[in-house]
């Protein structure tokens, strides 16, 4: 009898999981009203008691763009191949750290996310996951406007702008879910460990040099045959190759790019998602 209830138990266990982290998920769209509202909070607390307001999200990636451009074309020059889609490395390079710079500003935000809004989470009944939701849609909204302004910048220089600009979409929704999901991850986890998020900085500052940002597929290859295989379980490797393939080389990303990309994401969000639905019980007692 116990060894029947203990099998029913192991069976019924995967979808009792499954259907905790779809709940979970409607709780997060059930609450869209409050994750805009923090999203415009957000976006106005970092430019509150500023002149121009929300002016400097387009000034800082142009003042980027500029100082790539004035090092590696003034100062460091950069040669690239035909097979880059462009003469100029500042280009080359604003185009790769883009979605980089989206993914890293989420995840560090996120990390303390929790911490600095524990005033909410032990005194009332508040939906703890739309945190690093919110974190995610305002940096998203400084992505668009970087790749908005990018886009000029093809139009201007290279005018060359292909159709295959319409999958940069796909890429990005794919960067946001993993991005999500490790965020989940690392804010629950910081709640309980206060050092989680210098290790994050740590882990970020070795992955952004094994990310194809400031080199290529080719000069990698040329090292090891092994790192190019490893780089590719690499998403954010994935998101900048395809971003410079529809971008810069006006080029269809390979498939099983996008495989990697939505397979580790897809896992990394639900896992994600998972965890922070178990540990979120224990926020109220911990902060």
């Amino acid at each position: 009898m116990m060894e029947s209830n203990k099998y029913l138990s192991e069976k019924t266990k995967k979808p009792l999981v499954i259907g905790s982290f779809f709940s979970f998920i409607k709780k997060i769209v059930q609450h869209r009203g409050l994750i805009r509202s923090m999203v415009e909070r957000d976006l106005k607390n970092r430019y509150i008691g500023s002149a121009i307001g929300i002016i400097w999200s387009v000034i800082h990636p142009l003042v980027l763009l500029i100082s790539y451009t004035f090092v590696f074309s003034v100062i460091i020059k950069h040669p690239l191949g035909p097979e880059s889609g462009t003469t100029s490395f500042a280009i080359y390079l604003f185009c790769g750290i883009l979605p980089w710079m989206m993914f890293q500003e989420t995840l560090v935000r996120s990390s303390n996310v929790l911490v600095e809004h524990s005033n909410l989470i032990t005194k009332t009944l508040f939906p703890a996951e739309i945190l690093p939701v919110s974190v995610l849609i305002a940096n998203l909204f400084n992505h668009l406007i970087g790749v908005s302004i990018f886009l000029g910048i093809i139009l201007f220089y290279l005018q060359n702008l292909t159709i295959y600009v319409l999958l940069i979409p796909i890429y990005l929704f794919g960067l946001m879910i993993f991005s999500l999901g490790l965020s989940w991850i690392v804010s629950g986890i910081q709640v309980f460990l206060r050092d989680t998020a210098q290790v994050v900085i740590v882990i970020l500052t070795f992955w952004f040099w094994f990310t194809p940002i400031f080199f290529d597929e080719n000069q990698l290859s040329r090292v090891s045959s092994k790192l190019v295989f490893v780089m590719h379980f690499n998403p954010l490797a994935e998101v900048v190759i395809a971003y410079r393939k529809c971008l810069l080389i006006g080029e269809m990303p390979t498939w099983q790019g996008m495989v990697a990309i939505y397979g580790i994401a897809l896992v990394t969000f639900i896992v994600g998602g998972i965890f922070f639905r178990y540990v979120k019980r224990s926020f109220a007692d911990v902060l």
